[in-house]
């Protein structure tokens, strides 16, 4: 088995992921963030409407409720998912591969030697280890946090 060429893939497998990733949770985030702003616009914008019009302001009302409640909705699922947390944590990692990649191809050539190749395979473990803790240290721990249930569930399992 050729270890730069074994290495190089797996790279390139992992800068593949998170890229992907990041980006999802970026158009997540942008996506439930213009929601948000969009219709809380429209929910001042109806509020000035009924206080024009003082005979369809049952009406006006009603929808005022149903924005409000779907401005609840978009804040409490991007709360859940953190999708920018994820996205800056994701977009971090890409960027500390493709760094690693990019000096990998720089300086192992034809004649590196065995271990060059595992110097280059350790970092890229250590990588991947520090993105793993930071993700079960930030952002899983503090939504256990924020989520009494969760934090009950975790405390359950931890006894």
């Amino acid at each position: 088995m050729d270890r730069k060429k074994y290495l190089l893939d797996q790279l390139d497998d992992k800068i593949k992921s998170f890229g992907k990733d990041s980006d999802r949770h970026k158009r997540m985030y942008r996506h439930l963030r213009y929601g948000v702003f969009g219709l809380t616009s429209l929910s001042a914008l109806l509020a000035g409407l009924a206080l024009s019009m003082p005979e369809a302001g049952t009406v006006i009302s009603v929808l005022i409720l149903l924005v409000s409640g779907v401005v609840g909705v978009l804040t409490s699922v991007e709360g859940l998912h953190k999708p920018s947390e994820l996205w800056i944590h994701e977009r971090t990692t890409y960027y500390l591969l493709m760094d690693l990649k990019r000096e990998a191809e720089f300086v192992l050539d034809a004649h590196a030697s065995n271990e060059d190749v595992e110097g280059f395979f350790y970092r890229f473990q250590a990588i991947l280890g520090a993105s793993n803790e930071k993700w079960n240290r930030g952002i899983v721990a503090v939504h256990q946090q924020s989520s009494p249930s969760a934090a009950a569930a975790g405390a359950a399992t931890t006894d």
